[in-house]
């Protein structure tokens, strides 16, 4: 790619060798943490088994408590659209009254923060529906029982480290996808136990139900050897998308160590290049691949367009084969002008950060196109002059 005044291409290592200060929360690991709290105050029955409905466990909206009164409407209207919103720090009443006004469900913790978590039934539904679809209809019975510990990892830990090596270290076999395996455990400076097996599932990016399938399958392969204590690695969060809808519970006992999903990583480390912080007071994480998780485009362009014309800054993961126009058409529409920065392979050796401020649809493009093919993540922030654009350059 040729590089424009618009467009700038930043080769190795997106992130700065660690940012700086005290992470902002919401995209540190508070919301994660308080996530696990709850992850099980919305079950749904499953052959016989009640699943748990994490409202972190696919796209969200998180926003800081005090930008609620501002951002009353664009909270409700991503409710409506079925997306959980999550408030983090004292919040009761609001949550309350929001949880009142759009039919959701309300949950908060008070620790290790206030968090409370808005969860409408059009997405408990719609995670219903996935893990029916991803799990085998007729389990497998009369199996010794067995314990996943479901560890987020990352290029670097965020203060999980001592949890995270805890569960390598008891366990009797580790599972985890090749890029797992290749790429994170050596960027997070993490080495298997001597006795703990390695058990690779190839991570299928034209087809993830497939990498789901894998997962199971090779656990059950370890259940039925009478291997009784795991570590299942996924990158970033456990809850976060879809990596335990096809976990089989019947016979396990499901543990997780949370992480920071790698997108969110890398909006903390990017962002804290910048001043204010853009994903400081407010996000939307979202897929730019909606029929992964059983949307359409047109659901992703207005829930995008809503996201993006009332100022909230938006992540948008597995943009790896995601319709590009999509993203284009939301950006280009939105009221105030934005920057989109494209991390491509975040974190590996051959990690790419391309950066373009929005006055030209054809250039917005032209960056997000370089990010087709392999992993993507997208960030999207309001930049009216282009200031924070030419900050990151």
């Amino acid at each position: 790619m040729t590089d424009s005044p618009m467009v700038h291409v930043t080769p190795g290592l997106v992130p700065p060798p660690a940012a700086t200060g005290p992470e902002p929360t919401l995209v540190g690991l508070t919301l994660f943490q308080a996530g696990v709290r709850v992850r099980d105050r919305i079950t749904v029955d499953v052959h016989g088994e009640p699943y748990p409905v994490s409202p972190v466990s696919a796209g969200f909206v998180a926003l800081r408590a005090e930008r609620l009164a501002a951002d009353q409407p664009l909270a409700a209207g991503a409710l409506r659209l079925g997306r959980p919103v999550v408030l983090v720090g004292a919040a009761a009443g609001a949550a309350a009254a929001l949880a009142r006004a759009t039919g959701s469900h309300w949950s908060w913790t008070a620790q290790p923060e206030e968090v409370h978590f808005l969860t409408p039934p059009a997405f408990v539904a719609d995670r219903a529906a996935a893990i029916r679809r991803r799990q085998a209809p007729r389990p497998e019975g009369d199996l010794p029982p067995q314990r996943v510990t479901a560890v987020g990892v990352g290029p670097r830990l965020y203060g999980t480290a001592g949890a995270v090596r805890a569960a390598l270290a008891r366990a009797g076999a580790v599972v985890g996808t090749d890029w797992t395996f290749d790429t994170t455990l050596p960027a997070a400076g993490l080495r298997l136990p001597a006795g703990a097996g390695r058990h690779v599932v190839p991570y299928d990016t034209t087809d993830y139900d497939r990498t789901i399938r894998g997962v199971d399958t090779t656990l059950t392969e370890l259940q039925r050897d009478g291997v009784g204590e795991i570590a299942l690695l996924v990158e970033g969060n456990p809850d976060t998308l879809d990596v335990l809808d096809g976990v089989r519970l019947a016979g396990r006992t499901l543990d997780l160590v949370p992480g920071i999903p790698v997108a969110v990583a890398a909006a903390w480390e990017v962002g804290a290049r910048l001043r204010p912080h853009p994903f400081g007071s407010g996000l939307a994480y979202l897929s730019g691949l909606p029929g992964r998780h059983g949307q359409s485009q047109t659901q992703l362009r207005d829930e995008l367009s809503h996201h993006l014309d009332g100022g909230l800054s938006c992540v948008l993961v597995e943009m790896t084969f995601s319709e590009l126009g999509t993203a284009v058409e939301a950006v280009r529409r939105a009221p105030v002008p934005k920057t989109v920065v494209v991390l491509a392979d975040y974190s590996s050796p051959r990690a790419r950060m391309r950066v373009a401020h929005a006055l030209s649809p054809a250039e917005l493009r032209e960056v997000i196109v370089q990010g087709r093919g392999v992993l993507s993540t997208v960030l999207v922030f309001d930049d009216p002059g282009g200031d924070l654009a030419r900050a990151l350059r």
